[in-house]
């Protein structure tokens, strides 16, 4: 018995695991999408911000899509409230990427402190300080999106779940 309960735990962690490898490749899928959207509607209607927001968008529809239908597959509800779940975490996920990057910029100064750094200039004009805290931000919310997803969006039915 307890080893049915040691290799249950292992097989779950290792599930878990492979859970997240597949996030992070469907998130950097949803980042080169929000990218070369934003690219493209931005060189078309000369709004940045239209672009980004659009851009935004359809990575989260890249994101809902594939994490629905390969990441979180068996623990899929196809209903409503995975829907409007997904897009709860999204926004709340949304909002702490933005706080933690005003954080980082304003309050801590990060910036500053990263463009102070003995850097090649090349690569502080690849890098500069303002994307650096975007970075920051998008390796924090990554797994906060991604644990998000798991206990509130793709969660595993309940059996009462399955008699409704």
């Amino acid at each position: 018995m307890e080893r049915n309960v040691n290799r249950s735990a292992s097989e779950g962690s290792k599930r878990g695991f492979i859970q997240f490898v597949k996030f992070a490749l469907v998130g950097a899928s949803n980042t080169i999408i929000d990218m070369l959207v934003s690219l493209v509607l931005n060189a078309v209607f000369h709004w940045y911000y239209f672009a980004k927001v659009i851009g935004y968008c359809c990575g989260v529809l890249n994101s809902y899509l594939l994490n629905s239908r390969w990441t979180f597959k068996e623990e899929r509800r196809k209903d409503a409230r995975e829907i409007i779940s997904f897009i709860a975490v999204n926004i709340v996920v949304l909002l702490i990427s933005l706080g933690l990057m005003s954080l980082m910029k304003d309050a801590w100064n990060l910036v500053g402190w990263w463009d102070s750094l003995a850097l090649p200039g090349w690569f502080l004009k690849l890098i500069n300080g303002e994307r650096f805290c975007m970075m920051v931000s998008a390796v924090i919310c990554i797994v906060i999106n991604f644990v998000g997803n798991k206990l509130f969006v793709f969660k595993k039915r309940d059996e009462s779940d399955t008699k409704e």
